[in-house]
């Protein structure tokens, strides 16, 4: 972690011009400036001669030259064998600073707290002291004083992004989870929003600190608003953990984690192979056990022949379901009824999956108006055939009208993030 020097506020002496002026502006100021009497002397005054050293060392930081800067603050304080208060404070603070800024971390640590102990410098200064040992502790992974220094710097005014930064995560790094949540609630509260990068440690807290609510909520914001897709394997798995999950709802997961390619497990294309079988969909079946036998997963080790029989059977049915659909379709009852009206999307959802999208989506549209008994369900599954077929606009439409469901709600809104989110 690179801890930037800030030049413009390398001194406290309103007498000593150490930041911004060149030489010359310098010169020129001192000529014109009336000689200070003792009663008239800034608490925070040096030595002409010390000034001079101190000004060369921030003009050699000004050209990049940070090393051999630090070398003239080293010469300034040998040449002086009893530095006054405000002499050692400059002195020590302009070494830690450039310390840091050459990566020497202890040794910076050290002179910005020795500058801190005599205590003879602004505020301004101070706080300057303080923010850059909050950044240099945290750097060392002493993440308590990190905490200590940053709280301090804040308690005396500052308002330094970074040093807000140390202290969030300085407490997240002690596993002071319940602390952090209320550090970036409040950043949050106070700034009107968090950078993707807080927002992340903010779902980390919660998911750490067992707030699954505010997790679930945080992580799908953002896969959803910030296409942070690392959140699709974690989200999937606590859909099935959802109270009040039914078996019978797990073909719709599977085929979302088809479609995001995060099926990684021979029994994940078995299963959902027999789910789509035992949904009357065998063409479907066949195609997620084709994609199982192409990756390498299946038809593999002590069960490939089993695997085989059940692909070989699952063929057969795919081809004895084309030759009926047709038929199927031409008789496709009314849907006054729960039966009837399951019979019709049954078969709409069969043609779909056989590539006669057109007359397929006409009879799941026309069992959504029946008794189904499962209407939630039927409308995910009409959304994710309008999505195959291309009439995404319309897809989404039926995904955001489940958003709200308590029971399908996320899936259907996983659903619809899976149409611009995809798998990293």
């Amino acid at each position: 972690m690179k801890l930037p020097l800030f030049a413009t506020q390398l001194c406290a002496a309103a007498a000593l011009t150490l930041t911004l002026a060149s030489p010359a502006a310098r010169a020129q100021a001192a000529a014109a400036a009336p000689p200070a009497s003792a009663a008239s002397a800034s608490p925070y005054a040096v030595r002409p001669d010390l000034a001079t050293k101190l000004n060369q060392a921030v003009d050699l930081f000004r050209a990049g030259k940070a090393a051999e800067a630090k070398v003239v603050i080293d010469q300034a304080q040998a040449a002086i064998a009893a530095p006054q208060p405000a002499e050692a404070t400059v002195l020590n603070r302009l070494r830690g600073l450039l310390a840091l800024q050459v990566d020497q971390v202890p040794e910076g640590i050290k002179s910005l707290e020795a500058a801190l102990a005599v205590n003879v410098q602004s505020p301004q200064d101070q706080l300057l002291c303080e923010e850059s040992l909050a950044r240099a502790q945290f750097s060392l992974k002493n993440y308590p004083a990190a905490v200590t220094w940053a709280r301090k710097a804040q308690a005396n005014g500052s308002k330094s992004a970074p040093v807000q930064a140390v202290l969030v995560r300085a407490t997240y790094l002690q596993n002071d989870y319940a602390g952090t949540v209320k550090l970036l609630e409040a950043q949050q509260r106070a700034e009107g929003k968090l950078n993707v990068d807080d927002l992340r440690l903010l779902a980390s807290s919660y998911g750490l600190g067992k707030d699954d609510a505010n997790y679930l909520r945080m992580a799908e914001r953002l896969l959803v608003d910030h296409g942070r897709s690392e959140y699709w394997a974690d989200l999937l798995s606590r859909v099935q953990r959802q109270a009040g999950w039914q078996p019978r709802w797990d073909i719709d997961l599977y085929r979302l984690r088809l479609q995001l390619d995060l099926m990684d497990e021979a029994d994940d294309y078995l299963v959902l192979a027999d789910l789509a079988a035992k949904a009357g969909l065998p063409a479907e079946a066949q195609k997620v056990l084709d994609t199982g036998f192409a990756k390498g997963l299946l038809g593999k080790g002590s069960q490939a022949a089993e695997q085989q029989k059940f692909r070989a059977a699952i063929t057969k049915q795919a081809a004895d379901d084309r030759a009926s659909l047709s038929a199927a379709a031409a008789r496709a009852p009314a849907v006054a009824d729960a039966r009837a009206a399951t019979n019709t999307f049954n078969t709409g959802a069969a043609l779909v999956s056989v590539g006669q999208a057109e007359r397929g989506l006409e009879l799941m549209k026309a069992a959504l108006g029946g008794p189904l008994p499962d209407p939630a369900q039927a409308r995910l599954q009409y959304a994710q055939a309008l999505q195959r077929a291309g009439r995404t606009a319309e897809a989404t439409e039926q995904f955001k009208a489940l958003a709200g469901n308590e029971s399908l709600g996320l899936l259907a809104r996983l659903w619809q993030a899976a149409l611009t989110v995809k798998k990293s």
